[in-house]
């Protein structure tokens, strides 16, 4: 199995590729940058984290897997089983401010067409997409490649997460405890599902002070992470670790329960053609199916919004 990282060479692909790397030791991981001198750099000390099974205190590891480069153009996707989209142009103005995701819509636009190019005479397989703003790139690429729109998994776990942060500390609840899935856009769209959310599976009730204090949370947090680190930086191990268990799952056949990510839309919450987060099973080779879960009626009217937004901006 092959697992393509287009973008590999900056901070959250590199991540994604490392991850995987150690995680999966059987894996192929290969790098993809326009920056060469990084993706070398990266996949070289990932190959050499992975030989730490070769001595007494690394892992018991049968056989482990390449970890390569490879220079942007079709031959990057050409052949692989996963595909994990992580490129973007430099930050732009504005890009390390609240809602600053947009501002990289612009090159990203022309970044998306390229890599759908890519796409276009490639055998179709899974391709995870953290290039933000990662609805309006899964939209693009579903659009512009030909490819199913099963194929295409917008990531957006983040916001689930650091949303079970901000409610557990809340409830003085243990956050692995905490269930409470986001839909919508990957920005100011979200749309917390807070009539499922859940504490150690019992429902939690929050008013509507406590609901917009965490929404607030969740849309500023990963600025401020990034202000704190230094605006060229991000949340890189958030998003990805995240971005690889969406792989991983995969990997393994696949998940039983929902998850909420982006996907190409084709009537499913009463929208059509275009990427927002709702929730999916998935299979060894992309979504299985949308799930609709009764959502409250401000729930669906932030859906729908969500939806709207990513329809007017791409």
């Amino acid at each position: 199995m092959r697992v393509t990282v287009i973008g590999g060479g900056g901070a959250v692909g590199a991540t994604v590729a490392y991850t995987l790397a150690i995680d999966r030791p059987a894996l192929d991981v290969q790098i993809c940058d326009v920056d060469g001198d990084a993706a070398w750099g990266h996949a070289t000390d990932a190959r050499h984290a992975r030989l730490h099974a070769s001595h007494p205190v690394g892992p018991d590891v049968s056989a482990t897997g390449d970890v390569t480069t490879i220079d942007p153009g079709p031959e990057a996707v050409r052949g692989a089983d996963y595909v994990v989209v992580t490129a973007s142009v430099p930050r732009p103005e504005g890009g390390a401010e609240r809602g600053g995701r947009e501002a990289f819509w612009p090159g990203n636009r022309d970044l998306a067409d390229e890599i759908a190019e890519w796409l276009r005479d490639a055998e179709p397989c899974p391709v995870v997409v953290v290039t933000n703003p990662a609805d309006r790139m899964v939209s693009r690429l579903h659009d512009r490649s030909g490819w199913p729109c099963e194929r295409f998994l917008g990531y957006s776990l983040s916001e689930t997460a650091r949303i079970a942060d901000a409610i557990g500390r809340r409830a003085d609840a243990d956050p692995a405890t905490v269930d409470c899935p986001i839909l919508g856009e990957h920005g100011e769209h979200i749309v917390p599902a807070f009539s499922r959310a859940t504490v150690d599976g019992e429902p939690l009730d929050l008013d509507a002070t406590a609901r917009e204090e965490i929404l607030e949370y969740v849309r500023s947090v990963p600025y401020d992470v990034m202000d704190r680190r230094g605006r060229r930086d991000s949340s890189r191990w958030v998003t990805g670790r995240g971005a690889s268990l969406v792989v991983e799952s995969m990997l393994d056949g696949g998940t039983d329960d929902p998850i909420c990510l982006a996907t190409p839309l084709d009537g499913a919450y009463g929208i059509d053609g275009v990427a927002v987060s709702v929730p999916v099973v998935l299979s060894a080779t992309g979504v299985d199916r949308v799930v609709e879960w009764e959502l409250a009626d401000d729930e669906r009217a932030a859906l729908e919004a969500a939806a709207r937004a990513v329809r007017e901006a791409i």
